[in-house]
């Protein structure tokens, strides 16, 4: 017979199964087959003698129980939840990772390349993108560190994980996109390494670190208003 084992009580060695007939079986330890301890929620398979249940094999582990309310008790736990600013920041600073902006620095070692010189103004509307990170793990700390420049930075720090994706390639490829075009087809004639990873954010383009990084913006946006709240 199917059923779901209701318990088992490690004192006296005794459980019950809820049977799909409805009826209710008395098991002790030894009548319980499967490896692994007896637990609240298992659907099993057992043999029936009566009111008490034996052979029984576990078909289906319980899912495992999380306590929301016990977490969300949690001082840390309540802490980051009381901060939602602090959360979307983090989100920003993932999809920045994602995105690859940690290493739009080394596009000032291009500059200095023998195909460096008049990149200039482009290659440093490249390289801001890695302020977008360094902004938000700055709100991070204001927000963990209740800093007086909190309330003023978060506006900041979502015009940065916004507008920053969008405009800084845009205007790196407007700067000079001929040249870009050149060094595109030159690396991509030597294997495409190194430099190709950098002049991939030249000009507007939709990448899952952008979306994620954006959206870590929107969403301290739409906190700010009032849209998005966390549960208490």
């Amino acid at each position: 017979m199917k059923g779901k084992n209701l318990g088992f009580d490690a004192a006296s060695g005794t459980g019950a199964i809820s049977g799909e007939d409805g009826q209710r079986y008395s098991f002790a330890a030894a009548d319980f087959k499967s490896p692994g301890p007896a637990k609240a929620n298992d659907a099993v398979d057992f043999e029936t003698n009566g009111a008490t249940a034996g052979n029984i094999y576990v078909t289906a582990a319980a899912m495992p129980n999380v306590d929301l309310a016990a977490l969300a008790s949690n001082p840390t736990v309540a802490n980051i939840l009381a901060k939602p600013y602090m959360l979307w920041a983090a989100v920003i600073v993932l999809g920045s990772l994602v995105a690859g902006y940690f290493s739009t620095l080394s596009a000032f070692g291009d500059m200095s390349g023998p195909m460096g010189s008049g990149l200039g103004l482009s290659t440093v509307f490249i390289a801001l993108l890695f302020a977008i990170p360094v902004v938000a793990a700055v709100l991070i700390f204001f927000e963990f560190t209740n800093h007086k420049l909190a309330g003023q930075f978060r506006l900041i720090t979502a015009a940065v994980a916004i507008g920053g994706p969008i405009v800084l390639p845009v205007l790196a490829g407007l700067v000079a996109p001929e040249m870009l075009r050149g060094i595109r087809e030159m690396g991509a004639a030597f294997g495409g390494a190194g430099r190709m990873g950098i002049l991939e954010f030249i000009g507007f383009g939709i990448s899952p670190g952008m979306l994620i990084t954006v959206a870590g913006g929107v969403l301290i946006v739409l906190t700010h208003m009032g849209v998005v709240k966390l549960p208490k």
